[in-house]
């Protein structure tokens, strides 16, 4: 074995979890980490990519919440970065859903949030104050349950209630207006499950997220990446694009490598790598079904395998890039989401969409990277919809040079149809339109390896809640999950499963540890700002 194969930790996919990880190991603990990526750029769904010279698009960091000076996710997004990635808040209101006779603006200011729905629900003030309350409880809860277990359920025995319902329960419950419901439940593509399938848990979380509004980072997506390898460099650390993991290498149920092969060639020769940390970015599903290999004895890994194999199926999406050739803001667009509907029954609409998208489009998100990035010199949007991976299926087995021109006509009218609804609503859009491109959930699937191009990974249904392999650590020794599957959804939910994973590398007290660091450091940079200010300040005196 080459000591040049040999490393601290391996981290297999370099998303926001895989590199959240990797940053703070190295930063913390002084680690050599290797991260291996099977795509040719590094970021998973926080990487951006780039047409006819000037158009660029991020895949999937389309806003964050939780970024304002000193709330968690920016102390952790300032630690692995060394404060270099810089955040813009997006426009107030940040968010407008759009319903057939019915437009609602959602304010960063939570209470103007909930004064508004008030004025205009008046009758179901006292639920809707309920539900800001329980936002909160379970914001609060749903990241201690894996410290508290069943404390939770003693000291807070109504998150324990409401954390077994689906989000249309808990709606259907304690609200009578169909409006209203639809209402709350329209950032579900957030988490990419209609009302009556999400858990109000996954639900709560992502709300609560988003309640002081939107924030998008300045140059874009693929900043976080740039910013965050100097620290795994600087310990002798790097990332290798173009290279799959197809195996773990485990004797006797300890992780101790990992099987490499150049992406998308299966005849390519295999080389390995060694290290006494096993990382997986790659989610819960790949690595129990795919990498972790099917001799190996371990009765835990053998259940979690069948459990994850007979788990409700996720959902994917189509997103249509767009190069405009001039500023949305001709229409009045100022860099808020846009959420259009058809009508307030979010899972009638999901399900007639997915069965026939070709026959026209029920609801899609909007999202301008150029009106909330300065830096970018071409306008640019995107649009995206939430769909069953099935309709697409067909396709799976067939690379992209052979499948038959109904998959690429079929992309066509889809895109068409898109276009279609969102002129409707906003006439003149078509019109700005320069360049257009439309991923499927094959797309997904071939250049994130993700099953059935999975969105968010294992899907937040309420059973999810209970399942101890959405965890940072396997039965397998050495061998830990990060990302969304360590933790929740998202891009801040990856990089929380990120920090769960390298905490359970420091244990004992290990988030205290990990945490302690990050507020550590942002504390001493608030000190050095203002040390810059008053020097400043005297020397202008």
């Amino acid at each position: 074995m080459s000591n040049l194969n040999q490393y601290d930790a391996i981290v297999i996919g370099s998303g926001m979890g895989g590199l959240t990880t990797a940053a703070i190991l190295s930063k913390l603990n002084h680690k050599k980490v290797l991260i291996l990526e099977q795509h040719f750029v590094i970021g998973g769904y926080t990487h951006e990519f780039e047409r006819n010279h000037k158009f660029k698009w991020d895949v999937g960091l389309h806003y964050v919440g939780n970024m304002g000076k000193g709330e968690l996710g920016r102390t952790v997004f300032d630690y692995i970065t060394d404060g270099k990635l810089q955040w813009r808040k997006m426009p107030d209101p940040f968010e407008k859903f759009v319903y057939p006779n019915f437009t609602f603006a959602q304010s960063s200011d939570p209470k103007k949030f909930q004064a508004d729905l008030i004025q205009i629900f008046a009758d179901e003030q006292k639920a809707i104050i309920r539900y800001f309350t329980d936002l909160k409880k379970i914001a609060m809860a749903d990241p201690l349950s894996g410290l508290l277990g069943s404390w939770v359920k003693t000291i807070l025995p109504r998150v324990s209630k409401i954390s077994r319902l689906t989000t249309k329960e808990y709606l259907d419950q304690n609200f009578q207006s169909p409006t209203l419901k639809a209402l709350l439940a329209s950032q579900w593509g957030d988490y990419g499950l209609p009302p009556s399938e999400s858990s109000f848990v996954t639900h709560a979380t992502l709300v609560y997220h988003f309640l002081t509004g939107g924030f998008y980072p300045v140059g874009g997506a693929a900043e976080i990446a740039k910013n965050i390898m100097p620290l795994i460099e600087k310990n002798g650390g790097q990332a290798l694009t173009q290279s799959q993991v197809t195996e773990i290498i485990i004797e006797d149920s300890v992780a101790k490598g990992v099987k490499v092969q150049k992406a998308h060639q299966s005849d390519a020769l295999i080389e390995e790598f060694y290290a006494p940390i096993i990382i997986s970015d790659a989610g819960a599903f790949n690595t129990y079904t795919k990498l972790i290999p099917a001799t190996v004895e371990n009765e835990l890994v053998s259940a979690y395998r069948k459990e994850i194999q007979e788990f409700p199926k996720p959902h994917s999406a189509f997103s249509l890039y767009l190069g405009f050739k001039e500023s949305p803001a001709k229409l009045g667009f100022k860099g808020e989401n846009h959420w259009l509907y058809s009508s307030y029954d979010h899972d009638r609409a999901f399900k007639e969409q997915s069965g026939a998208p070709h026959q026209g489009i029920k609801a899609c998100f909007i999202s301008f990277a150029s009106l909330k990035d300065s830096t970018q010199t071409a306008h640019t949007g995107e649009i995206i919809v939430f769909i069953d991976y099935d309709f697409f299926a067909k396709w799976h087995d067939k690379p992209w040079k052979r499948r038959e021109q109904e998959y690429y006509k079929l992309k066509e009218t889809i895109t068409h149809h898109l276009l279609d609804f969102v002129e409707a609503h906003y006439p003149g859009f078509r019109e700005l339109i320069e360049y257009y491109e439309l991923s499927t959930p094959l797309t997904l699937e071939y250049f994130d390896q993700s099953y059935r191009g999975a969105f968010y990974g294992i899907p937040g249904v309420p059973a999810r809640l209970n399942k101890k392999w959405i965890s940072a650590k396997t039965p397998i020794k050495n061998l830990y999950l990060t990302g969304v599957d360590a933790a929740v959804f998202g891009i801040m939910g990856a990089l929380i499963g990120g920090v769960s994973t390298a905490a359970a590398l420091n244990e004992p007290f290990g988030f205290l540890k990990v945490m302690s660091k990050c507020y550590q450091q942002s504390a001493q940079a608030e000190k050095s700002k203002h040390d810059v200010m008053d020097e400043a300040m005297q020397a202008n005196s």
